[in-house]
């Protein structure tokens, strides 16, 4: 499940020098490459690249926080997207074609989220479904802590693929932690605060114990001293390895040092 974050945003915007994702060459000829575009399409991004138009973002890059999830749903609302269409999977399956040029492959979440502007979950299923999110439980806090460098998202997901042959390491992922993310996310939806912290425990003694190589070594040490204090829990934030990571406060102990500049913490729910 996702849920949008609205801290950062992007929008379209003509000749304006500040964009961070400008309409990227390589791309949108990627994309008619592929044939995701037609050659109608092609023409309209290659004149509107000319124009200057830029899709101006102040999403951290390589952090984990959806950035190219945010520009490929604002490359679809703009270019592609039937406003009428219902058509939910269709979107979805869209979307993840478009990211994967980004990460090598894609659910399409990310990007879906940014679109609707409504949390997603993905059910027993497979099937991504718009969920009402009464938000986080009375008296959870949440933050980030920035790990100080960004990180590229297709080379940790290739070397995730390339750990997947272990069958030992997919069993206890298959056994164990998705079955754990699963309830978190259950829970979470029910708003039931102590069975959620108990999972959230669980899948940050998980990642924090098999996925020690995407954890760079200063926030192995914030992670364990954070992880020390009764009620704090930390866990990745996307594919790890640099940006972002989550702390869960749920007993309210961080509230005074959410600004302290030794653990980089940034208020997301308070």
């Amino acid at each position: 499940m996702a849920i949008p974050l609205n801290k950062w945003s992007g929008k379209w915007v003509q000749h304006d020098i500040s964009g961070k994702m400008s309409l990227i060459p390589e791309y949108f000829h990627w994309l008619s490459k592929v044939e995701l575009v037609t050659d109608e399409i092609y023409e309209r991004l290659v004149s509107d690249h000319d124009e200057g138009w830029l899709f101006d973002s102040d999403i951290p890059v390589g952090y984990g926080v959806g950035s190219s999830g945010a520009y490929v749903a604002g490359v679809f609302d703009r270019y592609l997207a039937d406003k009428s269409s219902q058509d939910f999977e269709a979107i979805t399956d869209k979307l993840a074609q478009m990211e994967a040029y980004f990460h090598g492959s894609s659910s399409g979440l990310d990007p879906l989220v940014s679109y609707t502007g409504k949390a997603v979950h993905k059910d027993e299923n497979g099937n991504f479904q718009q969920v009402g999110d009464k938000g986080w439980p009375e008296g959870y806090k949440v933050y980030f802590i920035d790990s100080g460098s960004s990180r590229e998202t297709s080379s940790l997901v290739n070397r995730y693929k390339e750990r997947s042959e272990d069958h030992a390491t997919t069993r206890k992922i298959k056994n164990r932690l998705m079955p754990l993310v699963n309830e978190a996310i259950q829970c979470y939806l029910k708003g039931d605060s102590k069975k959620l912290e108990d999972s959230i425990s669980s899948i940050s003694r998980f990642q924090r114990e098999y996925f020690e190589e995407v954890i760079p070594e200063e926030i192995q040490k914030k992670w364990d001293a954070l992880s020390a204090q009764p009620g704090t829990y930390v866990k990745l934030c996307g594919a790890g390895g640099g940006g972002y990571f989550i702390v869960i406060d749920t007993k309210g102990q961080l509230q005074e040092t959410q600004s302290d500049p030794d653990n980089n913490l940034i208020a997301l729910h308070q």
